[in-house]
């Protein structure tokens, strides 16, 4: 293991800011409004979801919750925390927000980790002489992240998935006692990331997986999106991850939201109980 754990910590690139905004809808103070001004409240938040969904850096969606976790979740991708932050008020500005009790809530920026770029770099370093700390290091390092960056901008800062479903839930690796993911050496850990992608590899054409980096933003370390047509694979992926020793042995996991992605045209239909 290296002297200090420092030398050990994985590079990652960040993207957008993302918000998932989780709401109960408050269904009897809903119903007691008369049918003509509950149409005109829904269609309303409509108008509203299609400009949030059409900002021009950045995605905004709305997905109809299973379970009595929550009604609605809000998604939405943006640029800063200034964005987000402007977003997320619009919507208390809205005539709907008056009938929703807030659920949950989660900060996090789309992030990819580098772990082989990292150890790449660091050994091509130091066969060179060249050590973490000085400036021909930190010079060399951010040209080969800069290049990272440009090859995965699409993931970096591309539109929500489309797909029908989402499941999204928090996680973090485990810090106890026994087993410490955080003090594992870089090649143990790198070696558990490469098995979790050979996992997640067999599944890659019909999930869209979105990983959010929230340490320091958040509760949790991260928070995971998983997007599919067909929410059975949601199972069946995560249910193979946990016998991965990188979730079996340090995967801790926060609550489950699973979804239906719902069109701004579709809110009427959603608010009325009458989702197809």
């Amino acid at each position: 293991m290296a002297d200090t754990y420092g030398l050990d910590v994985p590079q990652t690139l960040e993207g957008w800011y993302v918000l998932h905004d989780i709401y109960a809808v408050d269904w009897p103070v809903w119903r007691s409004l008369e049918e003509p001004r509950r149409d005109e409240i829904a269609a309303d938040a409509a108008r509203w979801l299609t400009i949030a969904a059409g900002c021009e850096k950045g995605d905004s969606a709305l997905y109809s919750i299973l379970t009595q976790k929550g009604d609605l979740m809000f998604l939405h991708y943006r640029e800063t925390p200034e964005e987000l932050k402007r977003v997320e008020l619009s919507l208390r500005q809205m005539d709907l927000f008056g009938f929703l009790v807030p659920a949950g809530s989660y900060l996090s920026m789309i992030e990819l980790g580098l772990y082989e770029l990292t150890t790449i770099v660091w050994k091509r370093l130091a066969d060179q002489g060249v050590h973490p700390g000085s400036d021909e290091y930190e010079e060399y390092f951010e040209t080969e992240m800069g290049k990272e960056k440009r090859r995965a901008e699409a993931r970096l800062f591309g539109k929500i998935p489309e797909h029908r479903y989402i499941c999204f839930y928090p996680m973090s690796r485990r810090r106890g006692e026994q087993l410490n993911w955080y003090t594992l050496p870089m090649e143990d850990r790198r070696e558990l990331m490469r098995s979790q992608g050979r996992v997640a590899h067999k599944y890659h054409e019909q999930v869209t997986q979105v990983v959010g980096g929230s340490i320091g933003l958040d509760d949790w370390e991260w928070g995971v999106s998983l997007h599919a047509d067909d929410a059975l694979v949601f199972k069946k992926l995560v249910h193979e991850m946990r016998f991965d020793a990188a979730g079996a042995l340090y995967g801790e996991f926060g609550p489950f939201y699973t979804g239906i992605r719902v069109q701004p045209g579709q809110m009427p239909e959603l608010l009325s109980g009458a989702l197809k």
